[in-house]
């Protein structure tokens, strides 16, 4: 396996493992911890004195990078429990304004009816 053929190796999980922890309902990251290692693959050169004793190829790490956050911030859980209220507070919401313009209507329409029969007198006056 890779990891007897590599000396020096011992991985543990909970410090090398790429983490991301989605919500189901939006699909963004609640958490994501990306850990990364990058390497230089040093190959023997014999005409470089140095560098002709070396193996036929040496794998060497040069840079390990861990960044991200283990949980959402404040602010983010505010705006994450937000987002998952919001569809409904603004569906009803929408729903009661509708209700609202619409009795408005209703009530302008009933009241241009009784103003227009009050003027003219009659169903006479209403035929367009």
């Amino acid at each position: 396996s890779f990891l007897s053929a590599v000396s020096g190796l011992s991985p543990d999980k909970e410090k090398h493992q790429f983490y991301v922890d989605v919500a189901p309902e939006f699909g963004f990251p609640l958490a994501i911890r990306p850990r990364f290692q990058l390497n230089v693959i040093i190959k023997r050169d014999e005409d470089i004195e140095m560098m002709s004793n070396f193996a036929d190829e040496l794998i060497l790490p040069f840079l390990w990078a861990e960044d991200g956050f283990s949980e959402p911030s404040q602010e983010m859980a505010e705006a994450i429990q937000f987002g998952l209220s919001a569809p409904g507070k603004l569906s009803r919401l929408g729903g009661a304004s509708l209700l609202v313009v619409g009795g408005a209507m209703l009530l302008a329409v009933l009241g241009w009816v009784l103003w227009v029969t009050r003027q003219g007198g009659g169903s006479d006056s209403l035929a367009m």
